[in-house]
């Protein structure tokens, strides 16, 4: 059982590694759960699912402090892009900084839809909104409580402005209005780790899948993904010779929500909602 998260579910990623994994592997059966980082975690703290693909920094290092699994391993990345309706009302293409641009959409208070799901995308735009020193509120601040996906139809549908990782986004373009407004910048970069919670049922068998994913075959085929048949490489390996993420902000890294936040957060989603397949 593999916790991971919506948008390596939603950009065609992880049905792609399932399926050459099991081209290596066709006496193993790995099945999914998908959800935001934070319940992700959760899963894997209660022996829920066997192995973690998750992108919550923070999170992740606090879940391996308290024991719940023994080390964090990077294992892809892609990038992060702030994205918006293609006239950008805001004028927050090609900001200095995604804090700079949030800010700019907090002071015109224009539409901004959050997955308000403590996602690892949820936890990353907390964080720029304390980089910029504001608070999002009213009625220009929305909260989905959804996946990636539905998140950003919504802001599509609303013409509004939304945090999401670039394959999601470019899996969808035909059916969204939104363009790429805000990328490339350092803190827009996307650390996905591998966990091997302690509470798993099938540490074996997870273990089989993690070594492939890690391994050459593993590295290649995170590299050959191509969103819809594109030209670009939207996910890369995680470089072998690096234990863990470096020169990204620590105000990013540590990605805590405040009590605050997590009300909010829960509010919005209502009662936990993932997919297994």
């Amino acid at each position: 059982m593999l916790g991971a998260t919506t948008s390596t579910y939603d950009s065609g990623l992880l049905e792609h590694l399932i399926a050459r994994f099991n081209e290596d592997h066709p006496e193993l059966r790995v099945r999914t759960v998908i959800a935001g980082s934070g319940e992700a975690l959760e899963l894997g703290r209660s022996g829920d699912v066997d192995l973690l693909l998750v992108h919550a920094p923070g999170a992740e290092a606090r879940f391996v402090a308290a024991g719940h699994a023994p080390r964090r391993s990077p294992v892809l990345f892609n990038g992060y892009v702030i994205a918006g309706p293609p006239a950008d009302p805001a004028r927050i293409r090609g900001s200095a900084s995604p804090s700079a641009a949030f800010e700019t959409l907090a002071r015109g208070e224009h539409g901004f839809v959050s997955r308000g799901d403590s996602s690892g995308t949820h936890y990353r735009e907390i964080a720029f909104w304390r980089e910029a020193d504001v608070f999002a509120d009213g009625a220009w601040y929305i909260e989905s409580g959804q996946g990636q996906a539905t998140t950003l139809h919504v802001a599509s549908e609303r013409r509004a402005y939304v945090l999401t990782d670039a394959a999601t986004l470019a899996m969808l373009s035909a059916v969204l209005d939104l363009d790429a407004l805000v990328e490339g910048h350092l803190s827009l970069r996307n650390v996905y780790s591998l966990l091997e919670p302690r509470a798993a049922l099938r540490p074996a068998r997870a273990a089989v899948f993690a070594d492939w994913l890690r391994s050459g075959k593993g590295r290649r085929a995170i590299a050959e993904f191509r969103v819809r048949g594109g030209p670009d490489a939207l996910f890369a390996p995680w470089p072998p010779d690096d234990a863990a993420p470096s020169g990204e902000a620590s105000t990013l890294e540590g990605d805590s929500l405040t009590d605050a936040d997590s009300a909010r957060g829960s509010a919005a989603r209502g009662s936990p909602a993932h997919h297994v397949g």
